[in-house]
């Protein structure tokens, strides 16, 4: 059974925060989230704000919950049982679990407090704060906010003093000019766990995202998670306009913003803000001393580029995020696309390069399809070598050969 409950955490001098001891499979270990003092009265008592986090622990490892007694919100614990038979329905091989020994209780809504989005530095972070930051560009679609503050989750295995969110300041500078505050939170929850790290994104982030969005409901009261797909194209996902808004409780509602917008739609707008164009981070990749910085290289700087191309942002000066010099529109062509995602991005970049009369993007898309469409059944192989016993022991050493053999073979990954 996969168990819960607060533990002891006194984090590095100038930061506040909470951590959690999880038992689950044969493993114990321990959650910590870690803010500046500066963000102290966003950090909520509450104890059942671990809940989605740890229902979706059990449930990959196939456990049942054991939340050791705590008294939890009703109205959570309603939506979460709904979210966890969405995810269940949506991915086989899976059961609800049963979360057992809290007792149920109603809890005061939370009304006064703020409108926070998470905010990477990526397309859909960016379009978000954009669209919701006050004054911003939102249009007919659902009214929230306005935005006030830009939750960034620093990944680390480990507690880290405050000053390694130093790295973050181009990011925190671009939500300043934009008119919102900066919150960066450091948490080990996306990889403390195999089991769940490898389901993070196919199936486990919405709910990882509510839970740090629960963490901070003494400040805040609504959240924001960014789309990923659009109605009428959604595929089983971490998160997604069905499953996200079920995470919300009593004292925070949890929004998906806005599957109403494709990829390409997104990247039109941020396409029109100089401060966005300079921050994109679309590789998530730390380097120290530079912060975020894009290979300009990989398939999701391709693709994020070859968009940007369409909006006539194509070199140094109009979007310094990315490095243009090696760049050609039929660099794309080299990417394979191994997932339905990677498929869906492609066909949108395509449509709208149609309509725009670009020839170049057209053929380099196609290419691409092509190209994903003889080699998906090797996507297939690999993902049955990962979920695999073999897999799940020597995943870096595979990765590492992987990534030797598709450059070899001169696809598109990450340098």
């Amino acid at each position: 059974m996969t168990c819960v409950q607060e533990q002891d955490f006194t984090p590095a001098s100038g930061l506040c925060g909470r951590a959690f001891q999880l038992t689950a499979g044969d493993a114990e270990f321990s959650v910590f989230f870690a803010l500046p003092e500066a963000n102290a009265s966003f950090l909520s008592t509450a104890p059942y704000v671990i809940l989605p986090y740890a229902a979706m622990l059990a449930l990959v490892h196939g456990e049942d919950l054991n939340c050791g007694g705590m008294t939890a919100d009703s109205v959570l614990l309603r939506n979460m049982r709904c979210a966890l038979e969405e995810v269940v329905r949506a991915h086989s091989g899976f059961r609800v679990p049963q979360i057992v020994n809290l007792t149920e209780a109603p809890v005061v809504a939370n009304t006064s407090g703020q409108t926070g989005v998470f905010f990477s530095g990526g397309i859909d972070s960016f379009f978000s704060v954009l669209r919701h930051r006050k004054g911003g560009d939102a249009d007919g679609a659902q009214w929230i906010g306005p935005a006030t503050h830009a939750i960034h989750i620093y990944h680390t295995p480990e507690p880290v003093g405050i000053e390694a969110f130093e790295t973050l300041a181009p990011l925190a500078s671009a939500v300043d000019a934009l008119g919102l505050s900066f919150i960066p939170l450091q948490s080990n929850y996306m990889t403390a766990d195999r089991c769940l790290n490898d389901h993070w994104a196919d199936l486990a982030h919405g709910a990882g995202l509510a839970t740090v969005l629960h963490l901070l409901s003494g400040g805040l009261r609504q959240g924001l998670i960014g789309s990923t797909h659009t109605w009428g194209a959604l595929v089983p996902w971490g998160s997604g306009p069905i499953s996200d808004p079920l995470w919300s409780g009593r004292r925070m509602q949890v929004i998906h913003d806005d599957a109403a917008y494709d990829r390409v739609e997104k990247t039109e707008l941020i396409s029109q803000h100089p401060e966005a164009l300079a921050n994109l981070n679309v590789c998530d990749t730390r380097v120290d001393g530079k912060g975020y910085v894009n290979c300009s290289v990989c398939p999701k700087c391709l693709r994020t580029m070859l968009t940007l191309d369409l909006f006539g942002k194509n070199e140094r000066r109009t979007a310094p995020a990315f490095d243009w010099s090696n760049y050609r529109p039929a660099a794309f062509a080299r990417v394979f696309l191994r997932t339905e995602n990677d498929t869906t991005f492609a066909f949108a970049i395509r449509d709208r390069a149609q309509t725009a009369d670009r020839p170049d993007i057209v053929l380099a898309c196609d290419a691409a399809l092509r190209r994903g469409r003889f080699l998906r059944p090797i996507a297939r192989i690999e993902d049955f070598v990962k979920n695999s016993r073999i897999g799940r022991r020597y995943r870096r050493r595979l990765v590492e050969w992987r990534r030797s053999i598709y450059n070899r073979l001169g696809f598109a990954t990450r340098s």
